[in-house]
């Protein structure tokens, strides 16, 4: 007993079909650039940053840093040192943004979101290097 050969078309598709699938590709990627710019990914290069605060509750790893609301960073590791007490917070900043060295840092949240590192430009004309530091420690410094 022999099996049926299936018959294949060389016929072009449906043109219904065709603007269909192209409207979902353009979905598609329209979704993918919101959310990446309603995640602040959009942007690739940062630079570590440093912050000093009395007191990091809440804060994880990966929680955001925002900047007049904006989120231009997160944090990547947070310590105790031990010789202030103060909680010493290691970010990383988007490299086209500079911060001047008079900026401040608080926890933040609202009824929404996660607690995340506020920062507070300064003004200053001096701006932090990249691997720098800002908070309570930094200033004592300059002092």
């Amino acid at each position: 007993m022999a099996l049926p050969i299936p018959r294949v078309s060389l016929k072009g598709g449906n043109v219904f079909e065709t603007l269909i699938s192209a409207l979902v590709i353009l979905v598609a990627i329209g979704f993918l650039a919101f959310i990446a710019v309603r995640t602040g990914t959009g942007h690739l290069g940062s630079y570590p940053l440093r912050v000093r605060v009395a007191d990091a509750s809440g804060l994880t790893v990966g929680s955001d840093v925002r900047l007049g609301g904006t989120k231009i960073g997160s944090v990547r590791a947070l310590w105790l040192d031990k010789t202030d007490y103060s909680a010493v917070i290691e970010t990383d900043i988007r490299d086209d943004l500079a911060l001047p060295v008079d900026s401040r840092a608080s926890i933040s949240t609202s009824t929404l979101s996660n607690p995340y590192l506020s920062i507070s430009p300064g003004r200053a004309s001096d701006m932090v290097r990249p691997d720098g530091e800002i908070g309570a420690k930094a200033a004592r410094r300059k002092s």
